[in-house]
């Protein structure tokens, strides 16, 4: 039976400590939003923004959007994720 996750995720980025939230689709896909933040405060207005399939991040499958994504381009990479169609298991048997 496949491991249950949540539909969201929320930390600190390891390497910037910015907050991060990952959203894990239905089809397999997670995508995740880094809140870039000004240092003197929570002016936030860009966000890193990423994909992977669902539990495979630091594997290499990693799809990289923007570094600087506004948020209108943050929820549309959202929307685009959401959309995919479903990962396809890996050519050794394991699912994605």
């Amino acid at each position: 039976m496949p491991e249950h996750r949540p539909n969201f995720e929320t930390d600190l980025d390891p390497v910037t400590r910015q907050p991060r939230v990952r959203f894990n689709f239905a089809n397999g896909w997670t995508a995740s939003i880094v809140v870039r933040t000004d240092p003197d405060g929570f002016d936030a207005m860009i966000a890193s923004v990423a994909a992977c399939p669902t539990g495979r991040w630091g594997t290499g499958a990693t799809e990289i959007c923007e570094t600087e994504a506004f948020p209108d381009e943050a929820i549309d990479w959202l929307l685009a994720i959401r959309c995919r169609p479903p990962v396809q298991a890996d050519t050794d048997g394991e699912d994605a």
